[in-house]
């Protein structure tokens, strides 16, 4: 016998408690430059769980750093930012908060704030970071930052599974979003993302909540309707997984968006048939981009990345989504 929603949201909260701990911490972050190194100082209420940061780092050894135009995974910038839609992307040492070394004489320039939303981009500070991948080089991450830019309404809750460096949410607050839950299966993912949140001030009021992917459950990340907006940048081997596709379509409330990147053009049909009849595809949305169409991109990687597509769809109301519970336990266990 299949649950019913009321059944699987009393399950939900009783796993939560147990797996779930909110505590407020004051999160040190160490970012380092050539010659020097620098402190961030962000008081920021995070969502992680003790066992998913256990052991990640220690006093001598940080996973983020900070530099002018390297992010993410190493990726290169453009000195002036790179503009995508109504952000502009600049390496966490560009960034107001970003604390300078007054004693130390090999820095000539200081952040003066002259990257302000004054040109007409609101700005996005990331750090260097284990696992923080996403920065807009890469034509997917591109892609949704496009479309985040224009779909977001005020209020809006995002559901932002795969969230890397948290890029995407941190645009996504910038356009209005309430909230934003990060989900990644990487710890230091998780860790990078919320001190990304923090460099760019929205580590306040629960703007941004982390959550590792066994912790998602159905009905649970914005009970009881679900998130307004899903988006999901991963490559296509785990989009189609039953498990994801249940965790993603059981959180997120009928009439909403999702948008799906990380796969090739001639990935799409397979990727429509693993999200059955639950979503209405809006083929008139649906993007494709190149790396050599995508700044920065084959200065970054070193190669040609080749062609990537984007895939919108609404959840379709009254549809239902009772067959995907099952599925939840592959979610579990793998």
């Amino acid at each position: 016998m299949i649950p019913s929603k009321c059944h699987i949201r009393i399950i939900a909260a009783c796993l939560s408690a147990v797996f779930s701990s909110s505590f407020t911490n004051h999160v040190i972050i160490h970012v380092t430059r050539k010659f020097i190194t620098h402190q961030i100082h962000a008081s920021t209420n995070s969502e992680l769980t003790d066992w998913v940061i256990e052991d990640l780092e220690d006093d001598n050894q940080s996973i983020t750093s900070a530099d002018p135009i390297k992010a993410g995974e190493g990726d290169t910038l453009p000195a002036n930012g790179l503009a995508i839609g109504k952000v502009k992307i600049f390496g966490a040492s560009n960034s107001p908060e970003y604390e300078y070394d007054d004693n130390d004489t090999t820095i000539n320039e200081r952040n003066d704030g002259s990257y302000n939303i004054d040109d007409g981009f609101y700005p996005i500070y990331l750090l260097l970071g284990r696992n923080g991948w996403g920065t807009g080089v890469h034509p997917t991450t591109r892609l949704c930052l496009e479309w985040l830019c224009d779909a977001i309404q005020p209020g809006d809750v995002l559901l932002d599974y795969g969230c890397g460096s948290g890029i995407l949410s941190i645009a996504s607050l910038h356009m209005g979003a309430s909230r934003c839950v990060g989900v990644d299966v990487e710890a230091e993912a998780l860790v990078t993302a919320e001190r990304n949140l923090a460099l760019n001030g929205w580590d306040a009021d629960g703007r941004f909540q982390g959550r590792h992917t066994r912790e998602v459950l159905p009905y649970d990340v914005c009970p009881p309707r679900g998130v307004d907006v899903c988006v999901a940048n991963i490559l296509v081997g785990q989009l189609v997984r039953p498990s994801m596709v249940a965790a993603i379509v059981t959180n997120l409330q009928e009439g909403g968006l999702l948008c799906l990147s990380g796969i090739r053009p001639a990935q799409v049909d397979a990727l429509k048939g693993a999200y059955g009849g639950s979503i209405e595809w809006l083929d008139d949305q649906y993007a494709e981009l190149s790396a050599d169409e995508t700044s920065n991109s084959i200065e970054s990687y070193g190669f040609d990345c080749g062609r990537w597509a984007r895939l919108i769809g609404r959840k379709r109301v009254g549809d239902g989504d009772s067959s995907f519970i099952e599925q939840m336990s592959d979610l579990a266990v793998s």
